[in-house]
């Protein structure tokens, strides 16, 4: 390895459609050792499945086209991807009966998002 170069401890997926948002996770999580995965709907983000293996997915409820709910049980019901912790977010309530692990309430301190990404990923991993 380098000198200057970090390694990455996890790879992270954050669907978000909002660019500020996308933007601002991606910066929390790649400062803290993390490769990002991004995209801003969830039809994009099941095209790249099959080829990456996130250790955890941050996905937001309100997208275009698929909401982050109806993705979340679709990852939920996929045997390769199943195990793969989902972290739903929203600036609204909480989806009735998501497959998610974790809702999380936007607006939110990015530090601890990045924070229960480690968590989630080292229990899954």
């Amino acid at each position: 390895m380098k000198v200057g170069w970090r390694e990455f401890d996890n790879t992270v997926l954050v669907i978000e459609d909002d660019p500020k948002v996308l933007t601002m996770l991606a910066f929390a999580l790649r400062s803290s050792g993390h490769a990002t995965l991004l995209c801003s709907d969830a039809e994009s983000a099941l095209e790249g499945l099959p080829d990456e293996k996130p250790n955890v997915i941050l996905c937001d409820v309100n997208l275009p086209g698929m909401n982050g709910a109806d993705f979340t049980q679709t990852i939920k019901s996929s045997p390769s991807l199943a195990d793969t912790p989902v972290i739903l977010m929203s600036a609204y309530d909480e989806p009735r009966g998501h497959a998610a692990d974790v809702f999380v309430s936007k607006p939110f301190d990015p530090i601890e998002v990045v924070q229960l990404v480690e968590v989630l990923a080292s229990s899954a991993g």
